[in-house]
Formats: structure tokens, sequence, C-alpha cells
């Protein structure tokens, strides 16, 4: 299952050719879409049950059960806009001199337009990195989203709702410290009324990522998942002994399973224990595929920290992250920062 659940956490439209491989909307209304949604349904519906009748307790404890003290909980979580944003800005920055939008399938047009949103790339790469402007970053990005889904049409830029919920959460939370906002002593701050939605929109994003790539490069899209095992042959069900379970079958698996773990993660529920079941799976294929794998899946890397350490709904962690990146200001801008 290791291994179905490591195809799963990959985009097979990176490694293909994506425009011979349409999405198969029609498989909508068969057994492929019901069965696998119904799986998925019911054991989501069942954490949530669990998750209710354990008091909404987790089975995997946070820092603060651990014994990490409050004020370094703050500084911990204050950190977390940094990481993202970074990481996010790698990918950007690839991207956006490969004249891409996100991610390698989406090839921009040669011509003034796609030299604009390449640019605008760049630009929040470098925004994001630098900490400067960051809430205008935010807002282009953003916008280069929705330019995306009108370009693209919105199930290609779905599969990518992620940076949506990127720029919302570094709208909401700034970039946190080490930042040339903290310099101009007001772009820096949270935004209050915003920061009790922060890290949920982000999680709910990025699961509906993972859904929709679920049926969209596997459920609804069976020949491209069987151009893809082709060239790298991730099946390892026959070699098991289980010959039964060919290559339509093993991504008929790995698209439920990565269904699953996608509503599960929109739900809310059991989070951490959700980001250390995916951590192994979701590097598993990082030696096979190589550099575009690692670019491609960076922002989802600093998400997975980000949501480790946050776990469930906890008010109190949206203080804690607010009181952190105050602190840090508070200590005489970047130098102070920096010390």
């Amino acid at each position: 299952m290791i291994g179905a659940t490591g195809v799963m956490l990959l985009h097979e439209r990176w490694f293909t050719e994506d425009q011979k491989f349409p999405v198969q909307f029609d498989m909508m209304l068969t057994s492929r879409t019901w069965i696998p949604l119904g799986v998925a349904l019911g054991i989501a519906a069942l954490a949530v049950v669990v998750w209710r009748a354990r008091g909404r307790r987790a089975f995997v404890p946070g820092p603060i059960e651990l014994g990490m003290t409050w004020e370094n909980y703050q500084d911990l979580l204050s950190w977390m806009p940094l990481v993202i944003g970074v990481h996010t800005a790698v990918t950007l920055l690839v991207s956006g001199i490969g004249l891409r939008l996100f991610v390698p399938n989406l090839d921009l047009p040669e011509n003034l337009l796609g030299a604009l949103l390449g640019l605008v790339e760049i630009a929040v790469a470098l925004s994001l990195i630098y900490g400067a402007l960051t809430r205008f970053g935010a807002l282009a990005l953003a916008g280069a989203w929705l330019a995306g889904a009108i370009w693209f049409g919105p199930v290609r830029l779905l599969e990518h709702a992620l940076f949506l919920g990127i720029a919302f959460f570094l709208f909401a939370a700034g970039r946190g410290p080490l930042a040339f906002d903290m310099s101009l002593e007001r772009l820096h701050r949270p935004v209050e009324r915003l920061m009790p939605y922060a890290v949920p929109v982000l999680r709910v994003l990025t699961g509906l990522s993972i859904v929709v790539v679920a049926l969209t490069e596997k459920l609804w899209n069976l020949p491209m998942g069987l151009a893809f095992l082709a060239e790298h042959p991730f099946n390892f069900f026959p070699a098991l002994g289980l010959s039964a379970i060919g290559d339509p079958e093993f991504l008929l698996i790995a698209g439920t399973v990565e269904l699953t773990f996608g509503l599960l993660l929109m739900s809310g529920v059991f989070v951490r224990l959700i980001i250390l079941a995916l951590w192994l799976p979701f590097n598993l294929t990082l030696p096979l595929l190589g550099w575009t794998e690692l670019v491609g899946h960076l922002p989802i890397y600093g998400i997975m920290g980000l949501l480790l350490i946050w776990g469930e709904e906890n008010p109190g962690s949206d203080q804690a992250m607010m009181d952190g990146v105050a602190g840090h200001a508070g200590s005489s801008g970047l130098v102070g920062a920096a010390r």
C-alpha cells in the first residue's frame, strides 16, 4: 500500500504529455467514481465520529503536550510563515523563469501574457524571500492563480488550489520574522480578524488539491495513468504475487487512497496523524523522479510542517502566532530579530 500511496502523491501530468490525456468527465457517473468516493467519504465520516467520541483529543501530541513552553511555541509558530513563504518562492522562481505557471505541465504562452505572468511569479518569489510587501505579493499570487483559471480552465487550477490557500495564509499572517516589512512597522503584523481562518483555509484548499488530483489524474484519467506507469513501473503488487492487481486496478487503489487523504485533511480531524502518515510516501518518489518532483512539491512540504505543529483547530494557536510575530517585531526590527 505504501507504493500505491507514493504514486498517489505525485502528479502524473508532470511526467507525461499532458495535452494527449484530457480528463474523462464521463467517468463521473460510473462505479470508478462512486465506489472510491463512497469509501473515502465513509472513512472520513468514521474519523469525525471517532474524533468526537474521543472528546476532540488527538492521537498524536503536539509541541505543548510534549513539554514545549508557551513562549517557545509562539516563536515556533511565528517562523512558519517564513518557512511556507520561502518554500513557495523557490517553486515560483523556477516556474517563472521556465515560463510555466506554478507547475511543469502549465506551460505559459511565449507572448506578452506569458511573460507578464512569469514576471509576476518571479516578483512574488522575491517578495516572499525578502519579506517585502508580502501582502501585495500574496494578492499578486492569488491574481496569478485566477488568471491561470481563466487561461487553462478552472479544473487545472483547482489541482493547485493550495497556492490560493498560501496566498490567503500569507495575506492574513504576513511573512513573519526577518522580513523587510518589519522595518515599515505596519505591514508585518497579522490581520487579527483573518487569523482564525488562515490555517483552516490553507488546510482545506490543500486537501481540495489532493482530492481534485485524485479525480483528474487517476480516477477520471485512466489513459494518462497507464502511460505514466508504462514509463515508471511503480505497480509493485505483481511482484508480491498479486498478479490480479494490474495497472488499472493499481490506479484505482491509488486514486481511492488519495481521495481519502484529501477528504480527511479537509475534515480537520487527526491532522498530525494524517501528516505523519503522508510523510514517507510523499517523499518515496523523490529519488526516482528527481528535481521536478522536489521543486513542484516544496510548497506542500512547508504546509505539512505547519500542520504538523498546528494540529487540530485550537483558537489559542492563532493568538500564539500573532504574539510570536509581534515579539519578533518588538526586537528592534531586522537586527533585533536576527539576534
